[in-house]
This record gives structure tokens, C-alpha cells and sequence, in this order.
């Protein structure tokens, strides 16, 4: 086992920050396009704070906060960032699980910082009520990393899957296999959240391109199967005559898939999810489901993990940013002529 040293960190920080704009094939970053490296140096790059270097410590520790670690996104997202730190055998990575709570994030946040954490990557379950715990990390000089859900402040930096475009993607094919006809609905998840108020907003803006195709009726499940069997269920008696179904995750496209199957409709409905799950690519292979838009979790977490590392012991200070940079996670379209090309070893 290796130890991670001050000199490998600082080239890869400025390897990250200055010199382009990917770290690796399948990511790109969106950096802060009103800050370059000048103005950062002239609006004081180099933090006042005094920052400990815990690559001359004996160990590093990494805070994973999950929004519900019970989740596949959750559990992928933490082997990524264990697969990034298992190099090393100087960095502990510890999973904590905020159990769909925000109250309970929050509560877990103030612990780490207490504790004096070297850096958190955190799942917010809501980002206006994590917002000053993320604040109070960034002050205390422990960078955060949010995963998917951001939060409500400026802070290190944000690694997501798309949202509005994968929205986007998933109303365009979906608008293709319903042949530009019929009524359908969506299953959303907790309204309020960023990544999923853009899913839902990059669906209706681009679905409402086709005439024919008609939204009858919105409902939250709270990013739960069984919550969307119900209310799919609700869908078809209300409905039916109805299509398709758009779901913001893919955990509710299966619940929605399921209850279609009860309901004898097994296949006759379009099914769409958004995170390309390995169950959901299953069951798009059996035709239970029509398509997914499919992000290697693995790889998300992995990248967050990265970027962690870069900032930890570092000079760098998220003071001199005006907005949160962004790693946007690169997309796939996963339908029944396409899910075979996502490798077994690439499904999570």
C-alpha cells in the first residue's frame, strides 16, 4: 500500500484547476467561468486559513453522507470512493446514513465537523436546510464535495449526472417510441430538489414539442418502488388508455413497470427511469422497461473521491469562488437496441 504525498496532490490540483477541461474520458468540468486563475490569485487564491496537511498525518478521514445509503446510487457512489481511496493505506472513508432525513444530515454534519473531518462528500436530502452546515465545513477549511443533490450555497464542488438534459434525452426517445402519440404521466421525486425539479422540467419542455403527446397526470413516490407501485396503479384506473410513464429515478420505473405487469399491461407501456441502475438495465433487456438514462455511479463517486484529495492539505479555498464547479458525469441513452453495450463490469 501506497501513501498519498503533498507533491502528487498539488500537481493534480493544478492539473484540475488550470490546465483543462477533463479529468477523465467519461467527465467533464464546468468550472467557474468568472474566475480564471489571475483573477483567482488576485481575489486571494491562497487561503488565510491554516490548514493542516494530513498527508504528513497518520491518517486521512473522508465523510461520506448519504442521502439513504440503502439506495443502489448511494451504495455505487460509496464503493467508487472506496475504490479511489483502497490505494492508499493512510485514508479512512466513513459512510454515514442520513435515512431520506434532512434533520438527521444535518445532525450527522455537525458531528463530523466537531470531529474535524479532512473533507465530506455529502448526498443533500435537502439543500436550503444543508446549507449552513455545508458553510460551516467550508469555514472550518473541511471542503465539500456534494454528490447529485447540491447544496443551497457556494462550496468546493458539485459532481452530478445530468439532469435537465437527461430529462431532455429520455422525452425525445420516449416521444419516438409512443410514434409522437398518447397520454402519459410522471412519477416525481422530492419536489424541491435541484437534479430532480431539472429531470422533470428538461422532460416537460422537450415533450411538449410533440402535440400528441399529452402530460395527464404528476405525482410524487419520493424516489420509492413501492411508493410508485401505488401510484402507477392510481395512473391506470384513472387512465386507461394510458402510454407511458416517466419516472425520475429508476428504482420508481421498476415500481411502475411492476404494477403495469399486476395490472396485465406488462410490456404495452412506454417506461422510462433516469440512472441506469443495473436491475433497471435488466429489465430493459426483458422488455419490462423501455429505456433509462444510465451514469456509471461507480465512476461518480470515484471522481468526487478524487477531488477530495486534490483540495485536502491544499492552499486552495473555496472563498474565491462565486458559483459551485461542476463535474457533469457523462450520459447514455440505455434503450433494448443500446443497454448491451454498457460492459457487465460497468454495471452497478
Amino acid at each position: 500500500m501506497k501513501r498519498f504525498t503533498t507533491a502528487l496532490a498539488a500537481v493534480m490540483v493544478l492539473t484540475m484547476f488550470l490546465s483543462g477541461c477533463q479529468i477523465q474520458k467519461t467527465v467533464r468540468i464546468d468550472p467557474n467561468p468568472n474566475l480564471g486563475a489571475s483573477e483567482a490569485a488576485a481575489a486571494g487564491g491562497v487561503s488565510n486559513k491554516v490548514r493542516k496537511d494530513p498527508y504528513a498525518a497518520e491518517q486521512i478521514r473522508i465523510a461520506y453522507v448519504a442521502h439513504d445509503l440503502g439506495t443502489p446510487n448511494n451504495q455505487a457512489w460509496l464503493e467508487g470512493i472506496q475504490r479511489e481511496c483502497a490505494s492508499w493505506d493512510n485514508i479512512q472513508v466513513s459512510a454515514f446514513n442520513g435515512e431520506s432525513s434532512a434533520e438527521t444530515q444535518v445532525q450527522i454534519m455537525g458531528d463530523i465537523i466537531n470531529q474535524h473531518y479532512d473533507a465530506i462528500i455529502l448526498q443533500c436530502s435537502d439543500g436550503t436546510a444543508l446549507a449552513p452546515s455545508v458553510a460551516q465545513a467550508e469555514e472550518s477549511g473541511i471542503p465539500v464535495i456534494t454528490l447529485n443533490l447540491d447544496a443551497d450555497t457556494v462550496h468546493s464542488a458539485l459532481v452530478m449526472a445530468v439532469d435537465y438534459d437527461a430529462g431532455r434525452m429520455a422525452a425525445d426517445k420516449m416521444a419516438e417510441q409512443l410514434g409522437g402519440s398518447g397520454k402519459i404521466g410522471i412519477i416525481q421525486g422530492v419536489p424541491g430538489l435541484h437534479r430532480t425539479d431539472n429531470l422533470e422540467q428538461g422532460f416537460r419542455d422537450t415533450i411538449a414539442n410533440y402535440s400528441g403527446i399529452e402530460i395527464v397526470e404528476a405525482q410524487s413516490a419520493s424516489f420509492e418502488k413501492e411508493t410508485a407501485i401505488t401510484v402507477m396503479n392510481s395512473f391506470l384506473q384513472s387512465h386507461s388508455d394510458l402510454a407511458g410513464v416517466f419516472c425520475i429515478n429508476d428504482a420508481m420505473a421498476e415500481g411502475a413497470a411492476l404494477a403495469a405487469e399486476s395490472a396485465g399491461k406488462g410490456g404495452q407501456l412506454v417506461i422510462w427511469g433516469a440512472d441506469g441502475e443495473k436491475d433497471a438495465l435488466a429489465m430493459i433487456e426483458s422488455g419490462q422497461m423501455s429505456g433509462t438514462i444510465y451514469t456509471n455511479s461507480w465512476d461518480e463517486g470515484s471522481t468526487a473521491a478524487k477531488i477530495a484529495l486534490l483540495m485536502i492539505g491544499s492552499e486552495y479555498s473555496y472563498n474565491v469562488l462565486t458559483r459551485t464547479p461542476q463535474v457533469i458525469m457523462e450520459p447514455i441513452v440505455a434503450t433494448i437496441e443500446t443497454v448491451g453495450d454498457i460492459a457487465a463490469e460497468d454495471r452497478w
